[in-house]
């Protein structure tokens, strides 16, 4: 289980996969009860599945992937806005939160800043001393406290999430764990991955193997 740290304390890693390019091409393949006999065949497949117009995604969703990820509240609810994956995530109803925060770099009054969330935190500590339900005592809290989740997602929801939160529109913060989480998925699925950055995100030559000039 590879794990790639992201900001200050957070962090995302890859925690179970199946399938990977070759669900793609078995995916494909059934549809014609055509057999894989040559490697660079496979790749010249998932690379025009990936190019063509209307994309084929239902072959990219025998792929699932299994992810840990630590990091700022304020991410995890963008995050959970994808719909099409499972989400669980820890819950302070349950869970004493911890003393872990965001600290954003080159801002101005970050002394004000880390003060404000450290005196959150000693204030919500003080609640559930006090007899605070953790449920309650938490609505102090800000959203730059850490919170981590798991989420089970196919590749084709993955790649969907990836063109969203890459975009250079998207939050800065919410862009590290994306690029973390590409650099991941190019390790376990590196056919797709490969081609999912030229042709989505226009990465690198739109011209690779086994494509014709």
């Amino acid at each position: 289980m590879e794990r790639i740290l992201v900001l200050n304390g957070g962090w995302v890693q890859l925690e179970e996969w199946m399938g990977g390019d070759e669900a793609v091409v078995r995916g494909a393949r059934i549809c014609y009860q055509s057999e894989s006999h040559d490697p660079e065949a496979d790749v010249r497949l998932i690379r025009r599945l990936m190019k063509s117009e209307p994309r084929h995604n239902t072959v990219f969703e025998h792929s699932v992937f299994r992810w840990g990820v630590k990091c700022p509240i304020f991410v995890a609810r963008q995050w959970m806005r994808h719909r099409i994956g499972s989400f669980n995530e820890r819950s302070l109803r349950y869970c004493v939160a911890n003393r872990e925060y965001y600290i954003p770099k080159g801002e101005p009054l970050l002394e004000e800043y880390t003060r404000h969330m450290e005196a959150s935190i000693d204030l919500y500590d003080r609640l559930v001393e006090a007899g605070w339900k953790k449920e309650r005592a938490r609505s102090v809290l800000g959203l730059g406290l850490h919170t981590e989740f798991i989420w089970t997602v196919n590749a084709w929801s993955l790649m969907n999430w990836l063109s969203k939160r890459l975009d250079p529109a998207a939050q800065w913060e919410h862009r590290q764990y994306a690029e973390a989480i590409l650099a991941l998925y190019e390790k376990v699925m590196p056919v797709t991955a490969v081609a999912f950055k030229e042709f989505v995100l226009g990465r690198g030559s739109a011209q690779g193997a086994g494509d014709k000039p």
